[in-house]
């Protein structure tokens, strides 16, 4: 069973964390940064740390520390009230996901998937925040994939670059939730990407 390490001090971030996790993961919890550090420095291989911001004064010095000291950790950021623009000036501080502290056991897990299969992850929000600022500051540029979609994933794709969201889609579409998701999968699929943020940058 495959290790995460769990960075926090509030007893009921740790417990749902281990309740999620008990029969997927095995877990190793940690109240102080500088024990964190040490299990760290005993290991060459990827492991995946789980960060609880609130436990630390300072997360930018923190975050600056594992990226340079410890590549081979996979952090994962979290927060019990995750703000949309502060969560975006840390994504340059190497980490490979934010989310909700107390996400739901099935999201805390794909989080997880996801970064094992070496992509990123972030919370809706925080997702679409980053895209419309992008496409703010962009021109959009027809990526080599469209072709390869049909009329209705071209409008489709074009939509989840301007940052809006499944249930906007199927609102703006007037089609089920389910048939924009079915859509979302082949674009994804025929553009080669995992992610919303990923098929935006296709744009630039």
């Amino acid at each position: 069973m495959k290790k995460v390490l769990l960075f926090t001090n509030m007893s009921s971030i740790q417990k749902h964390w281990e309740r999620a996790l008990e029969k997927s993961y095995e877990t190793l919890c940690f109240e102080s940064f500088d024990a964190l550090l040490e299990e760290l420095g005993n290991q060459d291989e990827k492991t995946i740390v789980m960060f609880d911001e609130m436990s630390i004064s300072n997360i930018q010095d923190a975050l600056q520390k594992l990226k340079e000291e410890y590549p081979h950790a996979l952090v994962l950021l979290f927060h019990a009230l995750p703000e949309v623009y502060h969560a975006s000036t840390l994504l340059g501080s190497g980490i490979k996901g934010y989310e909700n502290a107390y996400s739901n056991k099935e999201n805390l897990l794909q989080m997880l998937q996801a970064v094992e299969d070496g992509n990123n992850w972030l919370f809706a929000d925080l997702t679409y925040f980053i895209i419309n600022k992008f496409m703010q500051t962009n021109k959009k540029n027809e990526p080599g994939f469209m072709p390869r979609l049909t009329e209705k994933e071209k409008d489709i794709a074009l939509m989840i670059a301007e940052g809006l969201s499944n249930k906007e889609i199927a609102q703006k579409e007037k089609i089920a939730l389910s048939t924009v998701k079915s859509h979302v999968h082949h674009i994804f699929e025929k553009a080669g990407v995992s992610d919303r943020i990923s098929l935006a940058l296709k744009f630039k």
